[in-house]
């Protein structure tokens, strides 16, 4: 199973978003955007996975879900309540409360993938182009409870 994970459009382009549908099993969305975006929510309805970010304003889109992935715990989360731009200590600490293998997260708009204690931390960076780079977008793959993560450009 693929998952493209995106996230921090930030009114960026949506190109990128729109072409995973045809070549991943889901795409993910952590956040910022979501807006601009939200009509995936009805053209995929079984693809398409989202929380809501700190720009996004205030719905009943959840800030955080806990997903099974043939086998794998994952947690989606934007990450701003969990503080990641200050470090991944709290959301380590959520990660392990909650059981989860993967955490995919983004806010920060830095690209990243890191282990910690035997957790998968991917952020996926940011969707439009931010600090001189090209927007970026992260592959996750997970089968049969084991799983990898790699960053992509997605311009």
């Amino acid at each position: 199973m693929k998952l493209a994970v995106f996230s921090d459009l930030h009114g960026g382009s949506e190109e990128a978003m729109a072409a995973a549908f045809a070549s991943y099993d889901y795409v993910v969305f952590l956040g910022d955007g979501l807006m601009k975006i939200r009509h995936f929510e009805y053209e995929y309805p079984e693809k398409f996975l989202f929380v809501r970010g700190n720009c996004d304003g205030y719905d009943e889109t959840p800030l955080r879900r806990i997903i099974d992935l043939d086998g794998v715990r994952v947690m989606l989360t934007h990450g701003h309540e969990e503080r990641v731009k200050y470090g991944l200590m709290t959301i380590l600490g959520v990660a392990k409360r909650e059981q989860v293998q993967v955490v995919l997260f983004g806010h920060t708009h830095r690209p990243e993938v890191t282990e910690i204690d035997g957790i998968l931390f991917v952020n996926p960076g940011s969707a439009a182009s931010y600090y001189g780079r090209g927007g970026t977008y992260a592959e996750v793959c997970v089968e049969r409870g084991n799983y990898s993560a790699q960053i992509l450009k997605n311009d």
